[in-house]
């Protein structure tokens, strides 16, 4: 990741700027420019499942390095022939995984060609096939194509024609691509390949623009930086900022992406493996947004070493309050921005939202307000206690149910007064929690992290600084809040870079420049220009100059960002240290373009209920 550094040329306010939303263009497409059949394996819609020939004389992983050309990983077959028997053996990349005829195969229609990567690591000779499934109930839907070649170290990219197996006499050029179940084969004969070798096989993908889909970016740019979590993750908080982004600067093209975004959420809501109840997920996959054969969104994950188990993210399968509530604010503004084009559809969802955190995850005790929601997998094989239901509170989640049910109210208010007074006093009960949260008047003034799991307790460590900054921008009265910026101002700043803000207070181990973009908003709020332009300044020096990344900021300073919190994983009882990563980060650029366009996403449309 190449980020900008004083040894560098910054980008201007107003380059800063239009190169962010390049990027964030940039990261909506970069999976649906064309549709992605194998080979990077959280990305794939084909899997490398099936074997053919001599089984025991071919493996199957990973590839040890991404292709270089396009940074992409894949997949690397071992050819063993010391094992055969039969005399050849072979990989198909299948759909669904482990499909010999049993079910139908994914509509491919509109394709002319599918290319792919290869290389291997002496030189060998290669059948590769497109349509490869020929038995069963189901069968690919046009006749094999063979293609012959021989590879070597170098990686090349391979090109096959699917005009050619249009059926004679056909007055259209276009072959019957309606259930295609083996997309590409890989099949070595051993008596022209008497040595064990590999092929690595990566980007394999069709012609297809995928553009037009309704879809979710992908939250970070894949860097050496990982800590855990899948790359195809996309979380519903980053794409509620993104959708917002898009709204503040409006432009034609920015309301169309804006609505593509929220029609995904819409999808996701009404396709949920499991649930109807009007609950999202933490986070979904990028790239495909539904998969056909069960026609239910799909979830980030990893696939195993082994390439025989998708592990998925359980942390992107829970529901947390606070970020249904930034999925609820973004689909209610654009609702209030669109109008009379409006449909109705974002209303519905986010009242649906809305509903769900009200009835799920309200606590009527003396403090109030709305626990933290629920986590881990469904009940399933393997699973069968299922979510649970976490008894946090948490503040920043009850400051974004505050704004969230506020903008309800408000859409509701010409419509019906008791509607609107029942979501003003939802509101009002997050809000009474926040000013519980306040520290007391011997102490300075700040707001404290919530309650801690299990009862009343106030949660003092670790502060996180969003608290005070979304205090001063989702409650609707800066001024009244502006003794918890401040006080964030002198505790919470980043030790080793100047001009920033750490993640939890008193901590300053690096700079977390989500939370400096979401400082600089808050001093902007309060009108304190020359406070929000320093952090400005620095978060400048932070963009990326590289590429179609130009413009996009990092999560963090560093790999490994502290936060002062852990994880604990529900179905292990395992708990990890929560840290940040330095990958490019679509939340944070979001951030920025507020900051920046002195833009508050809480209310770029007012809630004046």
């Amino acid at each position: 990741m190449a980020t900008a550094s004083h040894a560098q040329p910054v980008l201007d306010a107003r380059a800063s700027i239009d190169r962010a939303y390049d990027f964030l263009r940039w990261q909506m497409d970069r999976h649906h420019t064309q549709m992605k059949l194998g080979a990077d394996p959280e990305f794939a819609s084909y899997y490398p499942t099936g074997k053919t020939g001599d089984i025991a004389a071919v493996e199957i992983g990973s590839a040890d390095s991404p292709n270089p050309v396009s940074g992409n990983e894949g997949v690397r077959l071992r050819f063993l022939p010391h094992k055969a028997t039969v005399g050849w053996a072979g990989v198909v990349f299948q759909y669904p995984e482990h499909n010999w005829g049993e079910r139908r195969g994914r509509d491919l229609t509109g394709a002319t060609k599918i290319t792919f990567w290869a290389r291997a690591d002496q030189p060998m000779d290669v059948e590769f096939r497109v349509g490869a499934a020929r038995s069963g109930a189901f069968r690919d839907s046009l006749p094999p194509i063979d293609r012959r070649v021989t590879l070597n170290e170098q990686w090349r990219q391979f090109t096959i024609s699917l005009v050619d197996a249009a059926p004679r006499g056909q007055s259209s050029p276009r072959p019957d691509l309606s259930s295609i179940l083996g997309v590409l084969s890989v099949t070595v004969n051993f008596a022209a390949n008497r040595h064990s070798a590999t092929i690595d096989i990566s980007d394999v993908s069709a012609d297809i623009s995928l553009l037009h889909q309704p879809r979710f970016l992908q939250s970070y740019v894949a860097d050496g930086c990982r800590l855990g979590a899948p790359r195809n993750i996309a979380h519903v908080y980053d794409q509620a900022l993104a959708l917002l982004a898009f709204l503040a600067r409006g432009t034609d093209d920015d309301l169309y992406r804006a609505e593509l975004i929220a029609r995904a959420m819409v999808m996701a809501q009404d396709k949920d493996r499991t649930f109807k109840d009007g609950r999202l997920r933490n986070a979904y996959a990028s790239g495909e947004l539904i998969d056909p054969d069960c026609g239910c969104t799909r979830l980030p994950g990893e696939v195993a070493g082994d390439r025989k188990t998708f592990l998925e993210d359980e942390m992107a399968a829970g529901t947390d309050t606070g970020n249904m509530s930034w999925a609820a604010i973004a689909l209610l503004q654009l609702h209030r921005r669109l109008g009379d084009k409006s449909d109705g559809r974002y209303l519905a969802a986010a009242q649906r939202l809305a509903q769900w955190i009200v009835t799920h995850t309200r606590v009527d005790d003396g403090l109030g307000g709305f626990s933290g929601g629920y986590e881990s997998h469904e009940r399933a094989r393997g699973n069968p206690a299922g979510q649970a239901r976490v008894d946090w509170r948490s503040t920043e989640h009850n400051i974004d149910a505050y704004a969230m049910f506020r903008h309800l109210a408000a859409v509701i208010a010409g419509r019906s007064t008791s509607e609107r007074d029942y979501w003003l006093s939802q509101a009002q009960h997050a809000r009474s929690f926040v000013e519980r949260m306040r520290s007391a008047p011997s102490e300075p003034w700040h707001l404290w992290t919530g309650i801690q799991p299990g009862g009343t307790t106030i949660n003092r460590s670790p502060i996180p600084v969003d608290i005070q900054a979304w205090a001063v921008l989702g409650m609707g009265v800066p001024a009244a809040f502006a003794p918890a910026l401040d006080w964030a101002g002198t505790q919470c700043r980043a030790g080793n870079v100047p001009d920033a803000f750490d993640f939890n207070c008193r901590d300053g181990d690096g700079a977390w420049w989500e939370g400096t973009a979401q400082m600089a908003a808050g001093f902007s709020a309060l009108g304190r220009m020359r406070e929000a332009d320093l952090l400005l300044h620095s978060l400048r020096q932070a963009q990326s100059t590289t590429g179609k990344t130009a413009g996009a900021l990092p999560a963090a300073s560093k790999c490994g960002l502290t936060t002062g919190f852990s994880k604990i994983w529900p179905s292990t009882g395992e708990t990890k240290p929560w840290l940040f990563t330095s990958s490019l980060h679509i939340g944070a650029t979001a951030w920025y373009l507020f900051a920046a366009q002195n833009k508050n996403p809480y209310y770029l449309v007012p809630a004046n209920d």
